[in-house]
């Protein structure tokens, strides 16, 4: 064969059309494998998910990208928000380097679209990335017991690889997620009825983080009326108050977390606490005043560690560089408008949910609620592992559960 032909048989369209298939297909596993190790590794995540934007890139889902804009409002208001957080740059009261750096944190609001296109009308995928999500969690929750029987070593974080607010979340996840695959029945019921469990025993007995707890909780009641009437709902409430009383009176990891919040609730000096709960108090009273002084636009992304810095000048309070609550640090960034676009980013994605079938439907409510409860007493959305939990499974379930667009 001469080299005319060889190049003639290389680039016919169906040779081309095999490459980009091969591509894709490469881009949309690499996006799977981002979503088991986000549960587990940073660097891993982060390994995979730019494999994954590559692959993205070199199939050329530009289109794709633009249909999941125009198709799902939320995609919509994620962008715009990112959009208003480079504009702020121009205003920012942070140095620029500062203040690209903190930009970069939120790039998940960029990468939606990006993610969701690279699954959408491939649903196989978008079930494997979710099923590989759930598999990183499962990982985790048997690396954890394995460190709590003396198995493997303790690391820095105790019975976890990862910190203990972040590992919580994800075991408060890992129930809400294995108890509606048990409700569905099939081959592996008890299966997940033992991944729900153990992840309760983790989450309760070893786990300390106190979000993952309150996540848990609100799960429940989230999983209550998703599944039941408003009758047994009533019953059901009450199932989860006297299961809450059962824990407290049995864990004694629950109780004294619950006891510690308290304390430091009573103990909590305005402008000198060094607790968990009464740093946080701290700084959402200076993050009011601060959004006080620019209300409308706020100072700026990557703007919040230098404006508190001058806050609390002369004060005994800790400096942070977010006040552990996303409303407030974006408002606080950005102003109203900022905290209103983040407001109609929960309640778009919550009506764009409606879309998805009811099995999806449930999960994504699911996501919505653990993520944006979780951004009351941390800045998620700002963190790495969680805020890429937001980014992959909303795409995930998107693409694998959309009735319109799913093979």
């Amino acid at each position: 064969m001469t080299l005319a032909s060889k190049f003639k048989v290389f680039t016919s369209p169906s040779t081309v059309n095999f490459s980009k298939r091969n591509i894709d297909d490469f881009a949309c596993t690499c996006g799977a494998l981002a979503c088991f190790f986000t549960p587990l590794s940073t660097s891993f995540m982060a390994l995979f998910s730019v494999l994954a934007i590559v692959g993205w890139l070199a199939a050329g889902r530009f289109r794709a990208a633009l249909t999941v804009v125009r198709s799902h409002l939320f995609i919509t208001v994620a962008l715009v928000l990112f959009g208003v957080m480079i504009v702020s740059i121009l205003y920012s009261a942070a140095p620029a380097s500062e203040a690209l750096s903190t930009l970069k944190k939120y790039r998940e609001l960029l990468l939606l679209p990006i993610f969701a296109s690279l699954w959408m009308g491939r649903r196989r995928y978008g079930v494997l990335a979710e099923n590989f999500f759930v598999a990183g969690c499962i990982v985790l929750l048997v690396i954890s017991y394995a460190m709590a029987a003396g198995i493997l070593p303790l690391e820095r974080y105790g019975d976890s690889i990862v910190f203990h607010i972040t590992h919580s979340f994800f075991m408060a996840v890992l129930g809400f997620w294995a108890l509606h695959r048990f409700f569905e029945g099939g081959r592996f019921t008890y299966f997940w009825l033992a991944a729900a469990a153990g992840a309760v025993v983790n989450l309760f007995f070893l786990a300390p983080g106190r979000t993952g707890m309150l996540v848990f909780f609100l799960l429940m009641v989230l999983l209550l009326v998703q599944r039941c009437s408003a009758r047994v709902v009533a019953g059901g409430l009450i199932g989860l108050a006297l299961a809450g009383v059962t824990l407290y009176t049995v864990s004694d990891n629950f109780s004294k977390r619950l006891n510690q919040v308290v304390a430091e609730i009573e103990m909590h000096e305005p402008g000198g606490s060094k607790t968990s709960i009464g740093q946080r108090f701290d700084w959402w009273l200076v993050s009011v005043d601060l959004i006080a002084e620019r209300p409308l636009f706020g100072h700026g992304i990557g703007s919040f560690e230098t404006v508190q810095g001058e806050k609390i000048e002369g004060t005994d309070i800790t400096p942070t560089d977010n006040p552990h609550n996303e409303y407030l640090f974006i408002t606080t960034q950005l102003g109203l408008l900022g905290g209103l676009l983040f407001a109609a980013l929960i309640t778009t994605q919550l009506w764009c949910a409606r879309s998805l079938t009811p099995a999806k439907r449930r999960l994504m409510e699911g996501v919505v609620v653990a993520f944006f409860s979780g951004c009351l007493m941390n800045s998620f959305l700002f963190d790495s592992l969680q805020g890429h939990f937001w980014l992959f499974l909303s795409a995930a379930l998107l693409s694998s559960g959309d009735k319109l667009r799913s093979e």
